[in-house]
């Protein structure tokens, strides 16, 4: 991602666990067609993992931080070697004793620098590895202040509201309190996340919010009296720290869904480099489709320039771009918007119900 910028998230060991980008955004806004070449940001490896589904003939997994290849490593490995109730319980999304079992079944898939990773962090495997990512460890301290501030009874009624109707009588009757309010003041703030891995001088607000606390709320409103919490995975795992239901899951992890995954592991290749850097070794017009996270809220406005004059390069006509914001405006620069092209329909509705709703924009573009 580039030369490390004062603004950078520190990436030391394994930052996140899970994907916590809404695959159905990128899915929508990528419209990836059988036989094509696909790059992702690894990141928790569950958006790679679902990004199989739709047939393409490669996916390149490229991530700065290694350890984030050894766990997209560990879950295809998972994957290969596990049947669907193993997987879950394996991954933490399910009790079990089991776990250090299990990673004996799968050590022979890894590479050497994986494996040894992983033999070292024989605590994170025990816990189950979804769980132990910094963000995850954060998300983990949320919960706890969040059962004492509502109450485990108000957060399961919460879930089983049946309409969006229901949703906004419940949060605006029962569940938008003082309290409530007040707990992100106190979690979302710069001294918190900088403790979480996010350094204080990252947040730079262009959304009209004062806070990151402002912001997140306004944010996390809009899930939960917008988008029906019976699908959304997402707002689970904020609020309760595991799954509603074995069908509000990750797709690649749906059971009727394992096979089909399965048969096309191959065809991902794990990569550990700067984005940068793997794109500008790249063959011209040679990728189709990018999902790109919000890297480059880790670069600097140049960095973020380079990067795009390189995905333009590289990508083939009509190849399409998901990307996200999460605070931090950086995006497509003025001299490459002719040529990488915002779909802006398309992204206003992919932010109005992407589930994940932390990313203040999700955008489309389409190379021309």
């Amino acid at each position: 991602m580039g030369v490390k910028s004062k603004h950078q998230v520190e990436l030391s060991n394994l930052l996140f666990g899970m994907s916590w980008e809404d695959p159905s955004s990128d899915r929508r806004a990528l419209a990836i067609e059988q036989g094509n070449t696909v790059t992702t940001i690894s990141s928790g490896g569950c958006n790679t993992l679902t990004l199989l589904l739709d047939n393409p003939a490669k996916i390149y997994a490229v991530d700065i931080n290694a350890a984030q290849s050894y766990l997209l490593e560990l879950k295809i490995a998972a994957v290969r070697r596990l049947e669907h109730e193993e997987l879950l319980a394996f991954l933490g999304l399910a009790p079990s004793e089991s776990r250090l079992g299990f990673f004996e079944r799968l050590a022979g898939d890894l590479t050497a620098e994986a494996l040894a990773y992983w033999t070292s962090k024989t605590d994170a495997l025990q816990q189950g590895v979804v769980r132990t990512g910094r963000y995850e460890s954060f998300i983990g301290k949320f919960i706890s202040f969040l059962g004492v501030v509502q109450g485990k009874c108000r957060i399961e009624n919460f879930f089983r509201c049946a309409s969006i109707e229901e949703q906004r009588a419940y949060f605006e009757k029962v569940w938008n309190t003082f309290q409530w309010r007040l707990l992100f003041k106190l979690a979302f703030n710069k001294r918190m996340l900088a403790k979480r891995g996010l350094t204080a001088d990252y947040f730079k607000f262009d959304d009209g919010s004062s806070s990151f606390a402002e912001s997140f709320f306004r944010r996390s409103r809009h899930a939960m009296c917008e988008i029906p919490i019976a699908t959304n995975y997402f707002l689970a795992q904020y609020l309760r720290g595991r799954y509603w239901s074995g069908d509000a899951v990750p797709d690649y992890l749906r059971k009727e869904n394992l096979s089909i995954v399965r048969d096309r592991l191959d065809r991902i290749e794990v990569i550990t480099c700067d984005a940068q850097g793997w794109f500008g070794k790249q063959a011209d017009s040679s990728i189709d489709a990018f999902s790109l996270s919000n890297i480059c809220e880790l670069m600097s406005p140049d960095e973020a320039g380079r990067l795009f004059a390189e995905i333009a390069r590289t990508a083939r006509s009509g190849a399409r771009i998901c990307f996200r914001n999460l605070i931090v405006p950086r995006g497509v620069p003025e001299e490459l918007s002719a040529k990488i092209e915002l779909q802006e329909e398309l992204s206003r509705e992919l932010l109005a119900h992407d589930r994940s709703f932390v990313y203040s924009r999700v955008h489309a573009y389409v190379v021309r």
